[in-house]
Formats: C-alpha cells, structure tokens, sequence
C-alpha cells in the first residue's frame, strides 16, 4: 500500500514542536525578500559606499605652509663661557621654562623619564636622576652633545637649533635633579668651545614670509619668461649666420633661450657644452647637436651671450 503524506489543511502547531525545521518553510519566503531587498539597495548605492565621508584626522603635512615672521638675521653675540661653570640664578630659571616647553612632555617635570609622551616610546626617555645606563655620559659636554645631536634610534631629537646659551640653561636646570661631575675650566675651553664654537657667536640667517618668498620666486621667474619670449622674438627676425646655426640645431627657440638664462649665462664655455652635449632634447636642442663642430657649438654659445647681453 502507498504510503503518501497526508496534506493538512491547517498548521498543526504541536507538530512545529517536534519537528521545528518546518518552520524554516514558512519564514523562507521573507528572508528571501529582506536578502533581496538589501541586495538591490547595496547595488543601487554602490558606487559611492567606498567614499569615506567621515574627514580624516591625519593632516597632510605637505598642504600645511607654516608662516615666518620677517626678521633681519646678523651674528648673535658669543656665548659667555663663563656661565657654563658659574650658572647665575636667572640662567637656571630661564632652563626650567625651557625644559618645561620642550623636555617635560618625554622625561617629566621632576626629571624622571615618566612624562606624558613616555608611554609611546621606546626605549624610555632617561631618567635624570639615574646615575646608570647613560648613552653618552653625564659631564657637561656629554649632555651638551646628546642635545645637540639626539641619540639616533630612541626618541630623543636634535635640539641643534636652540640657540647655544638656552641650551645651555635646559642642561643647568635638568643637573639640578641629581648630583654631576663638576664642569671645568678645562672641559669648557678644550672640549665644549673646541667643538661647538660656543664663543664664536652665532650667524642668524634672514627670515621673510613663506609666501612672500613664494611670490618673489613666482616674479623672478616670471621675467625670465619674459625675457625669454622677448628674445626668442629677436632670433627668429635675425637672419644671421649664427642665428640661423642656432634655429637649426633647437627644436623649441624659446626653451633653450629660458634655459640658458637661468641655467648656462654664467658658465664659461667649457661647462656649456658639456651640459649641452649630456640631454640636448632636455634644454630644447636637438639631437643632432651634439655631431656640431666644436667652432659651430662655440658660436652657439657666443651668440646667446652677445643676443642675451
């Protein structure tokens, strides 16, 4: 006999108990639809669901232009060496500002290696009370050198652009944490002037504005555009023998006119051609320059002189 299911007219609920996959056919049908419809929205928004529109925390550091101060530059006065061995009261107060602007977020306030920034680093910044494991010693000249030149490979930068005497004042100031050897009269002259030239004073270059120097750059190039178009107009109305030598040995007059003003006008004529001969194509020559004869090349480099003068 034929054993067929027999098909209920009605969910018996009693039966989903015991056999709990059956529900899977009735909730089928509306999985599908959600799948579905998430499906086609995600096709529909898809070609813009990898733009991050949320703005990036990291700033590109070579959009940023930090402005300077215009400032007249000279020679600053020679450190006084005698501060070195007898630091005055003013001398030390004024390292502490310092060592609180530029060291205390690494090595801390009281000098013990656990500033706010230590966490990142290691090694651990030193700790200036600890008499061991110095990198490059603990006199005068040793700490001098450390801040002058950072220890590669730790946390600790150069600080070369400080001028002498605050550096000085930051290693008077951090040697109040802990005893250290005794500076010498010696160890000033023979080891600290001979190398860092403390008494010699320090040359203060000019400063102006970032884009003020943007714009003179901008404005000198742009006359030696100029310049270069006016000459360049001139060659092509000579109907010399030396102009019409260089119409026919450049590809583009009033490129090689541009480089030779800003590039080759103050070269004899040795170093012309040499240039000259290395990428003619780069300085808007042609390649068949470099087979002139050095007589035709030299008149080359006479004529742009006289036209150019």
């Amino acid at each position: 006999m034929e054993n067929k299911k027999k098909i209920e007219s009605e969910i018996n609920y009693k039966a989903l108990i015991k056999k709990p996959i059956r529900l899977f056919g009735l909730v089928y049908i509306y999985f599908f639809v959600v799948a579905l419809a998430i499906g086609l929205y995600y096709l529909n928004v898809m070609d813009t669901s990898s733009f991050n529109t949320v703005p990036g925390t990291s700033l590109d550091t070579l959009n940023i232009i930090r402005e300077v101060n215009t400032k007249v530059g000279g020679i600053k006065p020679a450190m006084d060496l005698g501060l070195i061995t007898n630091p005055t009261a003013n001398l030390i107060a004024s390292g502490k500002k310092q060592y609180e602007a530029v060291c205390a977020s690494c090595h801390g306030n009281d000098g013990k290696g656990d500033g706010v920034a230590a966490v990142a680093l290691n090694p651990k910044p030193r700790n200036f009370h600890d008499v061991q494991g110095w990198t490059n010693g603990r006199s005068f000249y040793d700490l001098y050198t450390t801040l002058n030149n950072g220890v590669p490979g730790t946390g600790m930068a150069a600080y070369e652009f400080l001028p002498p005497e605050e550096r000085v004042a930051i290693i008077h100031y951090l040697r109040t944490f802990a005893d250290y050897p005794t500076v010498t009269e010696g160890e000033v002259k023979d080891k600290l002037d001979a190398t860092y030239k403390l008494s010699a004073g320090v040359v203060d270059p000019n400063n102006i504005p970032i884009q003020k120097a943007i714009t003179l750059i901008s404005d000198e190039n742009q006359k030696s555009i100029d310049l270069a178009v006016s000459i360049s107009q001139k060659i092509e109305a000579d109907s010399g023998d030396n102009a019409i030598l260089f119409k026919n040995n450049v590809q583009n007059i009033e490129k090689a006119v541009y480089v030779y003003l800003t590039k080759l006008n103050k070269i004899d004529y040795d170093s012309f051609a040499q240039t000259i001969v290395t990428d003619p194509v780069a300085l808007g020559y042609r390649a068949s320059v470099i087979n002139l004869l050095d007589k035709d090349l030299q008149s080359i480099y006479l004529y742009l002189k006289q036209i150019s003068g």
